[in-house]
C-alpha cells in the first residue's frame, strides 16, 4: 500500500525573504540623482526570479542623521507591474527626486553606512528593516567598501518633519541628552532651502577662484587626477566623480563668460518651446500611424516595459525577447524601434549607420528612425561638424502644429542636439540644454546622457589645462 506523500506548505512571502531572498540574482537598483547633496536617499533593489518576476525592496535613508528612516518590500511581481510601479514612484517624487541606475556595491554602503551612523548616536533602523535586510546581501568583506560621508559638516543634522511632531519630540531630547546642544545641528522641512543656501554662502566666501594661487592649485589639482593613458570608464561615474567636480568648476569659472551663458539660455529656451508628456511613446509611434488598433493598451504596456529593460541594460535573452514580439505584434513598428535600440546598446551608433539609413527611408514620418540615423552621420563625420540643425530635425518642424512630444520623442531630440553641439565643441549649448532639461524637467534625462556632456566637457578641460600649464594664462570661451 503506497504511503500517502506529507503535502509540502508554501512558504509565506516574508519567510521566502528570510530563507531564499539572498540566492535570487540581483537586478537593477536604482537611487535619486543629487543624494549627496539632499543628505537623503531612495533606493530601489531588485532581485529578479528565474521566471523573470521581480521582488524588491525601497529603502528610505537619511545620511545626516536618522540612518534607515524606513522600508517597503514587494514579493514576486511581474516585470511589467515592477515597471508601472517604477513609473508610479517616479510621478509621485517628479518635482524632487529623480532615479537612476546605479550600482549594487553603492546603495549597500549607503544603507549600512548610513545605519552605523545613527546607531553611533544611538538611533536604530527602522523595524521594517528586520525583514527587507534579507533583500541586501550580508554586509561582510564579500561586498566593495566605499567611501561614503555622513552627516553635515563632522556633526549629525536632524531635519524634522511638520507631519511628525512626535518624532521631533523624542529626537531633539534624545540628541540633546546624547551629544550636547552644540554638537549637532537642527532645522525644520521650512527652513532647510534658506539654511543650505546660507551654508553655500560660507563656503563661496572662503574660496575665490579667481584668486591665482586658487587657480593655480585647481589646475594642478585637476591635471594631477587626470590620466591619458587610461580610458575613463563611463559606467563608473563614482569612480570619476571628482575629477568631473574639478572640470564643472574650471569650465564655469575660467572657460566660460556670463554672457556666453545667457546667450545659450535663451537659444535653448526656443528650442524646447513645447510640452513635454508622461507618455514613454505616443500612439502614433506605437504603430507609425494615427488609426485605432484594438491591441493598443496591450502594445503600450509591452513596449514601455522592454524599453526600460533596454535602458538599464538588463534585457536578459536580448534579440530573441524582441523577435517573440514582433511576431506577436507585427504591425507594431515600435517593436522594430526597440529592436534597433537593443542593437545600438550592443554594437554602438556608429557601426549601424547603414541599417538606421535603411529604415529612415523606409518611414520617413517615423521621427525616432530620423534620430537613430542622423544620430550615426555625426558619429561617423570625420572632420569638423557642423554646428546648425537642419530645420526637419527640430521636434517643433518634424511635425508641424504639434505642441507636445512623448518622452522617447524628446530624449532622441536632446541626444541629438547634445552629440551636435558636443562634437562642434560648443559645450555651453551642450550644458545649457542639460540645465534647462534638469530645471524645467528633472527626472527626464538618463544619468548616461548628463554623464556624456561632462565626460565630453572634461577633454576641453583638460586642453585648456595643458595649455595654461605650459604657456601660462589663456583666455577661451570654448
Amino acid at each position: 500500500m503506497a504511503m500517502n506523500k506529507k503535502k509540502q506548505t508554501p512558504l509565506s512571502p516574508e519567510n521566502y525573504l528570510r530563507t531564499r531572498a539572498r540566492s535570487i540574482p540581483i537586478g537593477i537598483c536604482y537611487i535619486n540623482d543629487g543624494w549627496r547633496d539632499m543628505g537623503f536617499a531612495m533606493i530601489v533593489i531588485a532581485r529578479e526570479h528565474i521566471n523573470g518576476n521581480i521582488t524588491h525592496a525601497a529603502y528610505m535613508v537619511d545620511l545626516y542623521c536618522l540612518g534607515l528612516k524606513e522600508s517597503f518590500w514587494m514579493f514576486n511581481q511581474h516585470p511589467l507591474d515592477f515597471t508601472e510601479h517604477l513609473d508610479l514612484q517616479r510621478k509621485k517624487n517628479e518635482d524632487g527626486f529623480r532615479l537612476i541606475p546605479t550600482t549594487y556595491p553603492l546603495v549597500h554602503n549607503i544603507i549600512y553606512g548610513a545605519i552605523a551612523f545613527a546607531e553611533e548616536l544611538g538611533l536604530k533602523p527602522h523595524k521594517s528593516f528586520e525583514l527587507t535586510r534579507y533583500i541586501l546581501k550580508e554586509d561582510d568583506e564579500h561586498v566593495k567598501l566605499i567611501d561614503v560621508e555622513f552627516g553635515f559638516k563632522g556633526k549629525p543634522l536632524y531635519i524634522s518633519s511638520p507631519e511628525n511632531p512626535n518624532e521631533k519630540k523624542r529626537i531633539l531630547e534624545h540628541l540633546t541628552n546624547r551629544l550636547g546642544h552644540d554638537n549637532f545641528y537642527f532645522i525644520t522641512q521650512e527652513e532647510a532651502g534658506e539654511f543650505f543656501e546660507s551654508e553655500d554662502e560660507k563656503d563661496r566666501k572662503y574660496v575665490d577662484y579667481q584668486d591665482p594661487e586658487m587657480k593655480h592649485s585647481l589646475i594642478s589639482k585637476f591635471l594631477s587626477q587626470i590620466d591619458h593613458s587610461k580610458k575613463l570608464s563611463r559606467e563608473d561615474p563614482e569612480k570619476i566623480h571628482q575629477l568631473l567636480d574639478y572640470s564643472d568648476i574650471i569650465f564655469s569659472e575660467y572657460m566660460m563668460s556670463q554672457e556666453e551663458s545667457s546667450t545659450a539660455c535663451e537659444t535653448v529656451k526656443q528650442l524646447f518651446e513645447f510640452e513635454i508628456t508622461r507618455e514613454v511613446f505616443s500612439d502614433y509611434l506605437l504603430f507609425g500611424d494615427d488609426k485605432i488598433h484594438s491591441d493598443r493598451l496591450l502594445v503600450r504596456k509591452e513596449a514601455e516595459w522592454l524599453c526600460q529593460k533596454i535602458s538599464d541594460q538588463k534585457l536578459s535573452q536580448g534579440q530573441p525577447e524582441i523577435e517573440k514580439l514582433i511576431e506577436k505584434y507585427p504591425v507594431a513598428l515600435v517593436f522594430q524601434y526597440l529592436k534597433l535600440k537593443y542593437q545600438e546598446l550592443i554594437s554602438g551608433t556608429r557601426k549601424l549607420s547603414k541599417t538606421f539609413k535603411i529604415y529612415a527611408e523606409r518611414y520617413p514620418d517615423y521621427i525616432l528612425f530620423q534620430y537613430l540615423y542622423e544620430s550615426s552621420l555625426l558619429l561617423n563625420i570625420s572632420g569638423g561638424v557642423s554646428q546648425s540643425i537642419p530645420d526637419r530635425m527640430h521636434l517643433k518642424n518634424f511635425y508641424p502644429g504639434k505642441t507636445a512630444f512623448c518622452r522617447e520623442e524628446v530624449l532622441h531630440y536632446v541626444h541629438f542636439l547634445i552629440l551636435k553641439f558636443g562634437l562642434s565643441s560648443n559645450i555651453v549649448m551642450a550644458e545649457a540644454i542639460i540645465d534647462f532639461m534638469e530645471e524645467n524637467h528633472p527626472g527626464l534625462l538618463p544619468d548616461s546622457t548628463i554623464l556624456n556632456v561632462r565626460i565630453i566637457k572634461l577633454s576641453k578641460v583638460a586642453e585648456y589645462c595643458e595649455k595654461w600649464a605650459s604657456n601660462g594664462p589663456i583666455s577661451s570661451a570654448r
